[in-house]
């Protein structure tokens, strides 16, 4: 993807005059991520991605807003590096808020990371490492999904991802090498995660038997992803049909 960057966008300059150091996030040689805050506790996280790099996943979200999903505010270049400012969510990740929340409850942040994954995939992006601790629950009740460190544009001609990347128990199989990772990688990673919030355990462990959500989860969890739903609207029509169902 062809891009020019201004050495600092205006957006860019704004921030480096309001906000200062608040703290470290991430710091490591291929990128680091630091928590900005200015002087009535607004906040705002500065990534800092050093070359060679592919930020094409970045680029293509700054052209995507959506209120389920850590929105991309700006990108300049450097000689060494790229930096990327993010929007700061704020709120309880899934990791921290623990399993076995209900039926209903857990339908509706699933639900709530379809509308997100619909944002991503609508342009070709696939997320590949959703856990509870890249899901948010904001101060405002909102699902959204955060860090695309793993993610990529996906491309149809490949027959393998580039990069190997994802988290074991919740990445799909192709992501390690079987075949190239699709949308349809990131509806067996949500359907791990739903599984968890229910019973409380991974899927290989301990199914969700209600069977309406079984039969949802039994088809993202396919081994071959041709089995699987089709894309993320799928897979929200049936989750939205399995929450009208459920009794609890």
């Amino acid at each position: 993807m062809e891009q020019t960057f201004s050495e600092a966008g205006e957006l860019e300059k704004l921030i480096n005059k309001r906000f200062s150091v608040k703290n470290y996030l991430v710091k490591n040689k291929s990128h680091e991520k630091i928590l900005l805050s200015d002087d009535k506790g607004n906040c705002i996280v500065r990534c800092t991605i050093f070359k060679p790099a592919d930020i094409e996943v970045y680029l293509r979200l700054m052209d995507v807003s959506s209120p389920n999903i850590c929105n991309i505010l700006e990108i300049s270049e450097q000689s060494d590096r790229y930096i990327v400012y993010e929007e700061y969510c704020e709120g309880i990740t899934l990791e921290d808020l623990g399993v076995c929340i209900g039926m209903k409850k857990a339908l509706d942040i699933a639900i709530g990371i379809c509308s997100g994954l619909y944002a991503l995939h609508s342009c070709q992006i696939v997320h590949r490492d959703l856990k509870p601790e890249n899901i948010i629950i904001s101060d405002d009740n909102t699902v959204k999904i955060l860090d695309y460190d793993a993610a990529r544009v996906y491309k149809p001609l490949s027959d393998s991802d580039t990069r190997l990347l994802g988290t074991i128990g919740y990445a799909a199989p192709e992501q390690f090498g079987f075949q190239q990772s699709d949308s349809r990688s990131d509806l067996y990673s949500l359907c791990v995660i739903l599984n968890m919030l229910i019973t409380g355990a991974h899927p290989s462990v301990k199914m969700c038997q209600e069977k309406h959500i079984k039969k949802i989860l039994d088809k993202c969890l396919a081994i071959n992803p041709a089995e699987r739903y089709n894309d993320v609207k799928e897979l929200s029509h049936a989750l939205c049909g399995a929450r009208r169902r459920c009794k609890e």
